[in-house]
């Protein structure tokens, strides 16, 4: 493979999803003692006029704006959690953070108390690049608003494959449902009667970034594409891909592949006289769920 034909169809496109996408740059840094909130402040009014929950990944600070989106990292174990500052504190002047409970337990810190973190304050930036820029995205008639038109109620049936075939039908349900906060969804997944509590998280619309918060120190980030919310991440060496995808405003679809994590094999990487081919990784899929939802009349 020529490098012409590198530059043209490889550079060019991830020139520009850096320019769409933008990197976190860190803004805040600082490194000191972080605590936790006690269970008796669950109920009370943050000073944001939130109400405060030990179950949602947020902190307090006594600087940063509201709504400022912080990494916190245990320098102990290196363990990381992102959180919310939607409170003032913590007033101990040995203490540069307090964290919610769920946060704290994300980090590690439940039985000690507190502990030695760094905290850094990612704000997403456009990056200058010399390529030339695409043209504007060109208007998509068929694309619904999101999360608006995605909220209600889905109910369907869940297919779970392997490489040996179906290997099982069970109910399926979404709930996406409104909530006090203006920048967050309930996002209950109900797989055979067993309800999965999650909350979308709007992060960044311009970027059509966002989170599903499963509200126990897990945090998977997300984007829009289209009228697809994808994700991808992985768990314990296996690596997932999901897609719930809009199809009108009755009908719903879903669908998760699993594998490896590690490639399977490769291939390519050859040279030819006038020209050499890539080496390609090959990763294997050993997983599908699919379900078709159908929004719930009320």
């Amino acid at each position: 493979m020529t490098m012409k034909w590198l530059l043209k169809f490889i550079l060019a496109p991830l020139f520009c999803i850096l320019w769409m996408n933008g990197i976190s740059q860190p803004k805040y840094t600082a490194t000191g003692h972080a605590s936790y909130y006690a269970a008796k402040f669950d109920g009370r009014k943050t000073a944001n006029g939130e109400i405060f929950s030990n179950k949602k990944l947020t902190a307090a600070h006594r600087t940063l704006p509201f709504g400022t989106i912080v990494k916190v990292t245990n320098v102990k174990n290196n363990k990381s959690v992102v959180v919310r500052i939607n409170d003032r504190g913590p007033y101990a002047k040995n203490r540069i953070i307090d964290l919610s409970h769920a946060a704290a337990d994300s980090l590690g810190i439940i039985h000690a108390g507190w502990a030695m973190v760094k905290v850094e304050e990612y704000i997403p930036e456009p990056v200058v690049v010399a390529a030339a820029l695409p043209d504007p995205p060109l208007f998509d008639a068929y694309r619904y608003r999101f999360p608006d038109d995605w909220t209600g109620k889905w109910d369907g049936m869940l297919k779970i494959y392997s490489t040996r075939g179906l290997e099982k039908n069970i109910s399926m349900q979404l709930n996406i449902l409104p909530t006090d906060s203006s920048n967050r969804f309930t996002w209950t997944i109900i797989y055979d009667s067993i309800p999965r509590n999650y909350e979308l998280v709007i992060r960044d619309t311009a970027i059509q970034a966002y989170s599903l918060d499963e509200k126990n120190g897990i945090d998977i980030m997300c984007n829009l594409l289209g009228n697809h919310f994808i994700s991808r991440f992985s768990v314990q060496g296996t690596l997932l891909d999901c897609d719930y995808e809009l199809l009108n405003r009755d009908e719903m679809r879903f669908k998760i592949s699993a594998g490896d994590e590690e490639r399977h094999f490769t291939t390519g990487n050859i040279d030819h006289v006038s020209d050499s081919v890539p080496e390609v990784g090959v990763f294997k899929i050993t997983n599908l769920q699919i379900a078709t939802l159908q929004r719930v009349k009320e």
